[in-house]
């Protein structure tokens, strides 16, 4: 890995503010497929809040 290759989460500002309301209607497109955590929400958690999001996520869809 070279310097710049370093992964990350995306920055909260308007260029990936629009990238995300584009995979978001992707998404919500699919119909038997559900995405979220920190890759499908685009934004950055930390573990126990991820954990928190899907059992309420998992809660709602059952």
């Amino acid at each position: 890995m070279e310097a710049g290759d370093e992964p990350y989460y995306p920055i909260n500002d308007e260029k990936n503010g629009t990238l995300y309301v584009k995979y978001k209607a992707l998404a919500d497109a699919e119909g038997k497929v559900l995405f979220g955590g920190r890759l499908g929400e685009y934004k950055y958690y930390d573990v126990d809040r991820v954990i928190a999001a899907a059992l309420e996520r998992a809660a709602r869809e059952i």
